[in-house]
């Protein structure tokens, strides 16, 4: 098997989740390269990384120069969200593969761009949406697809987390809109992600958001209504101001014929799986309910970077795509950018948006 050589860019917190990831593949890949605008903070990342075990490891504060070195294979865009869309650019015209952090990009027409980029020169585009991995979503898919739910009605996410202004000030971008900040583009995409994976693409949003208990530039508590093509209603809660500590998420669906609701801070607790065909009208799959009503460990959603890699190298050498190819990804990040529009204008907002409304764009909508 051809070992592949995978360069990270950016050494903040979800680096070291990056690294954990393909410590996790157990071979066929290794770190060749790390870079940071910081040189201070590449050191202490690469020495708590480990790095040092890689003998052909090399430590970059420029972008660019690193990108010459003909033998990487991949790039992991692992920076502020402001700067995905340029980065991951540079790195498909240097002829790398790449896989970016959510969002892909700020704008539309930024993600399409990188998408006709990508084809052109024949390399994989993949988006860290890694809760698309997690085997009871897995499962809901399954069981969608096996028509258990029957006709489905709705589908609910509440997601209650806490990030306390330390947050916020460790990372200013996580503040400014127009740098890719905010609950719904940056935590709450992914469960936006996991509705439309679920249940189909999207006719029209409408959200309303505010700030609550912290004194920051961006929402973090918000609403938003789903409209799904095939009739269903998406129903969603977030919150990053919960007091005084992470509580945890929520996915429901709802069917004619079923019902599943899965929770916890990694969606490791099923609450509710119960379809027509059981035994009993309150029965559960057994199967089913054996290998999840047990308490999975906190890890899980976070070791799903682990799937995302294993496909994505597959793909590398001559596989299919990944599920969580950028392509499959834009439908949530033309939510997520409808239910801002939304917001700014306090009207429902029909897809497809704009391609070349930008996060950049937005303000808060004057009251009155």
């Amino acid at each position: 098997m051809t070992l592949m050589r995978i360069a990270i860019i950016g050494c903040g917190a979800i680096a070291e989740k990056h690294v954990a990831a393909i410590a996790e593949l157990g071979g066929g890949a290794e770190i060749a390269a790390l870079c940071d605008i910081s040189e201070e903070r590449l050191r202490v990342f690469a020495f708590r990384a480990g790095i040092p075990r890689f003998p052909g490891a090399t430590l970059h504060t420029d972008i660019d120069e690193m990108l010459t070195r003909p033998e990487l294979d991949l790039v992991v865009v692992a920076t502020s969200s402001d700067s995905h869309a340029r980065i991951a650019l540079r790195s498909l015209e240097a002829g790398k593969h790449v896989l970016v952090e959510k969002p892909l990009a700020l704008s539309m027409g930024e993600a399409r761009e990188l998408i006709r980029l990508a084809r052109a020169k024949k390399l994989e585009l993949a988006v860290s949406f890694q809760a698309r991995y997690s085997p009871r979503i897995a499962a809901m898919k399954a069981a969608i697809e096996e028509g258990r739910f029957g006709e489905i009605g709705h589908g609910a996410v509440a997601m209650r987390w806490n990030r306390d202004i330390t947050y916020y000030r460790s990372g200013p971008w996580r503040e400014d809109w127009s740098k890719g900040g905010g609950l719904f583009i940056n935590q709450c995409i992914h469960y936006v992600d996991l509705l439309i994976w679920l249940l189909g693409p999207l006719q029209s949003v409408y959200a309303l958001a505010g700030i609550h208990g912290q004194f920051i530039g961006v929402e973090n508590v918000g609403a938003a209504l789903l409209r799904f093509k095939s009739g269903a209603v998406g129903i969603i809660e977030a919150s990053t101001g919960v007091y005084p500590r992470t509580l945890g998420t929520s996915i429901s669906l709802f069917g004619s014929r079923g019902t599943a609701s899965f929770e916890g801070t990694a969606l490791q607790e099923a609450a509710v799986w119960t379809f027509e065909h059981n035994h009993g009208s309150e029965g559960a799959d057994s199967v089913f309910e054996q290998r999840t009503l047990s308490k999975v460990p906190d890890t899980d959603i976070k070791l799903s970077h682990t799937p995302l890699y294993r496909e994505l190298l597959t793909a590398i050498r001559g596989g299919e795509s990944p599920i969580a190819s950028a392509e499959s990804t834009l439908p949530a990040l033309e939510a997520v950018l409808g239910i801002y529009q939304s917001i700014k204008s306090g009207l429902v907002v029909e897809l497809p948006i704009n391609e070349e409304f930008h996060m950049g764009g937005m303000v808060w909508r004057e009251k009155g």
